[in-house]
Order: structure tokens, then C-alpha cells, then sequence
């Protein structure tokens, strides 16, 4: 149990403040999303038209619409990589011809999508996502959509529902993830104070699948470790046909599908069995001792060099405040929170936080070792071994957080 009084409130009280301040954040993933819809529109190779844009450093590509016959739009830099996977163009030659003072990079790139486009997958049909005037998604036509905003709304009641509250979000060009917290305090091992939630992740534009992980976080430092993912839905269906109607009302269909299942493994996660299982993580993690060696090979093939160099670096620092004492899994999986704090890229962030989630449950570190296969199922069975959690303390001010639907 946590040792003292003052600790507890010291605990208790930082809980609550970052709560507080992350609300924010949460809450402006979800107007985001019920704001920012994609357009689509679908388009045959040969219907593609790209030029170099006269006064800006981007390519232009004119696509059919039904309202305006035409349209022009720029490209973000995740639809042009999509396009160098679709067409075999390798990326650094994409990238050498964007990063060319002159105009006549741009124009040689316009010009050989085109002719790859009009004369090779000339008879292929493409799904054309777009925002703000700019093609965000250029996927096959056999691309799952899956509707962000009852997703969201779904996530944000059914964890509201089980008591946990709005902790922080992050929005990218192409991606979202928002993430909710239980607001109480659990002591896995003394004096190391942590709180549990879940994280959603979705991209509309194919940057990444549907996904729900549970996370931990350390209090008094904020280290974030996602751990494992309870729940996968890949953007793979049938072929979209030509005039998309049909495909809409799969798609409404769908949502509805994926909100049911959603809903039910939030139930799973959010209960106190689920919860003991990840305070036995950190516990066994605290057990077991790793040096620096072992530490870069778990890290090699997870980070980039300079990352792992950077938590290699901190694990081997006399640092006890942002990270645990002593030289043991637990430590690392801090060490390499710490670092994914100090990321400025919010989906980087992200990923380097899912690698110290793996560090801490090893069955996780093997499956993303032995198979790196897509899961195209709703949700994935957990066991639950229902008890009396240890070392729980409710924050006891719930209401003072309490976010609605409509309002967080």
C-alpha cells in the first residue's frame, strides 16, 4: 500500500491535474472528428492528372467529381508515398525529385506518375480520400472505411460508462488517437504509483488500423507504456463499385458492427480482473534484471539508433525520479517512455510508446517477433480472473471530472 498520507494525496492530487489538463486535448479529437469528414471519391488510373504546382514546392492532381465534373487538389505526403507503393516508385527516388530547388523535379515526378498511372493501371480503380482540398488517402478500391465519428463517440460513453475520464488525444494530418483513464491509483510495488486506461487509435486516410490497447502510466513522472492491443480491425473489404451507393450503406452497416464490439471489449478491459493482470506486469517486470546489453538487443529492432541510444542513455543515468531505481525491465520499459516524452511527432510519440509496453510483457515481445500478421477481427478474447485489486485508492472527487457525450 502507498506508505503514507501524504503520499497518497501527493498521488492522488497529480492524478487529478493531469486529468484536468489533458481533458482539453481529448476533447478536441472528438470535435475534430465530428468536424473533419473525408470526401471520396473514386477514380480510374487513366483518370489521373498531376502537374507541378506553379508558385508552391507540391504536385496537383486533377480527379473526377460528380458535382463539378473536374476538381484539383494538392497531395499530402502520405498520399504520395501510397502512390510510390502502388506503382513500385521507390521513395528516396520520390523524395530526391520533391527536395529539388528547381521546378523541374516536381514536374519530372507530375510527369512520371502520370504516365504510370494512364498506361500501366490505367483499368484500376482507386479510393481518393481528401480534406481541405488536399488528397490525404489514395487507397485500393478495396479499402475498408470505417467511420470515425460514431467509433469515437462510442469509445468516449462506454469508457464514461465504466467510470474512467478523458485524459489526452492527439490529432495528425492522417491519423487520430484519444485516451481515457480510470482516476484512481494502484501501488503494484512500493512506492511506485501508476494509473491504467485505455488508448483508441483509427486513421481514415490508411496510416493505421482501428485499434484499442490498454496503457499504463507512472504518476509522478508520466511515463506512458502501451501495452497490449485488445482490439484490431484492419480497412479490408469488398471492392467499392462505381457508384459508391451501395457501399454506403455497407458502411453505415459496418459502423454499427464495429461500435457493438468496441462497446464490448471496453467492458472486458475496464474491469478489475483486466486490471490485476497489468499491476502483475509491472510487478513481475520490477523482478527481472536486465543490463545494458540486453537492453539494446530487446531495443534494436523496436527504435531507431538514436532512440535507443537515448534510452540506453537514461537507463544507464542515476535518474530515479522520471524512472524507477535499479536495473530491471521495469526501469527500461521507463527509460523508453521517457524518451517517447521527449518526441515532439505525435504519432512517433505513439509508436515509441507501444515499444515500452512491449518491453513489459514479454508474450507481447514474442508475437511482434514471430508474426507481424494483420488481425481482421473485431476483438480478440480475454482472460479475466476477477478479484480484489491491491493497493487501490479512488481519487474520491469523480464528479468533478465527469465528462458528457456532448460536452467533454
Amino acid at each position: 500500500m502507498l506508505a503514507t498520507v501524504e503520499s497518497k494525496n501527493q498521488a492522488v492530487s497529480k492524478l487529478e491535474a493531469l486529468i484536468e489538463r489533458g481533458r482539453s486535448r481529448a476533447a478536441n479529437v472528438i470535435d475534430h472528428v465530428m468536424r473533419n469528414q473525408p470526401t471520396d471519391r473514386l477514380a480510374r488510373g487513366e483518370a489521373l492528372q498531376f502537374r507541378a504546382a506553379d508558385t508552391l514546392p507540391e504536385i496537383l492532381m486533377t480527379v473526377p467529381d460528380r458535382e463539378h465534373g473536374t476538381i484539383e487538389q494538392s497531395l499530402h505526403r502520405n498520399t504520395v508515398y501510397q502512390m510510390a507503393r502502388a506503382t513500385d516508385m521507390p521513395v528516396k527516388f520520390i523524395d530526391s525529385l520533391q527536395s529539388v530547388a528547381d521546378p523541374w523535379g516536381r514536374q519530372l515526378l507530375a510527369h512520371n506518375l502520370q504516365t504510370v498511372f494512364n498506361r500501366r493501371f490505367q483499368k484500376k480503380h482507386y479510393l481518393l480520400r481528401s480534406l481541405r482540398q488536399e488528397v490525404r488517402g489514395f487507397l485500393s478500391d478495396s479499402y475498408r472505411r470505417i467511420d470515425s465519428r460514431p467509433i469515437v463517440e462510442a469509445f468516449a460513453t462506454a469508457v464514461q460508462e465504466k467510470g474512467a475520464l478523458p485524459y489526452e488525444g492527439y490529432v495528425t494530418d492522417t491519423k487520430i488517437a484519444i485516451q481515457a483513464i480510470m482516476p484512481e491509483v494502484y501501488e503494484p510495488v512500493p512506492g511506485e504509483v501508476v494509473a491504467f486506461g485505455l488508448s483508441l487509435e483509427n486513421s481514415d486516410f490508411g496510416n493505421g488500423a482501428l485499434s484499442l490497447r490498454a496503457y499504463l502510466l507512472r504518476i509522478w513522472c508520466t511515463n506512458l507504456a502501451i501495452t497490449q492491443e485488445e482490439m484490431r480491425q484492419v480497412h479490408l473489404g469488398k471492392r467499392l463499385d462505381e457508384s459508391m451507393v451501395y457501399s454506403q450503406r455497407t458502411y453505415e452497416l459496418e459502423a454499427q458492427t464495429t461500435v457493438s464490439a468496441l462497446r464490448d471489449v471496453i467492458q472486458k478491459q475496464l474491469n478489475a480482473g483486466q486490471l490485476q493482470q497489468q499491476m502483475n506486469l509491472i510487478r513481475q517486470a520490477n523482478g527481472k534484471t536486465v543490463d545494458s546489453t540486453q537492453a539494446r538487443e530487446l531495443l534494436r529492432k523496436a527504435l531507431q539508433k538514436n532512440e535507443a541510444d537515448s534510452v540506453i542513455e537514461a537507463y544507464n543515468s542515476l535518474d530515479t525520479v522520471n524512472m524507477p531505481a535499479g536495473n530491471t525491465i521495469w526501469r527500461l520499459s521507463n527509460a523508453v517512455s521517457w524518451v517517447a516524452g521527449k518526441t515532439e511527432d505525435a504519432e512517433r510519440k505513439l509508436e515509441i510508446s507501444k515499444v515500452a509496453g512491449q518491453i513489459l510483457n514479454p508474450a507481447q515481445r514474442k508475437r511482434r517477433a514471430s508474426s507481424a500478421r494483420l488481425l481482421n477481427s473485431f476483438s480478440r478474447s480475454t482472460r479475466c480472473s476477477y478479484g480484489r485489486s491491491q493497493g487501490v485508492l479512488s481519487c474520491n472527487r469523480r464528479d468533478k471530472f465527469q465528462p458528457s457525450v456532448t460536452g467533454i
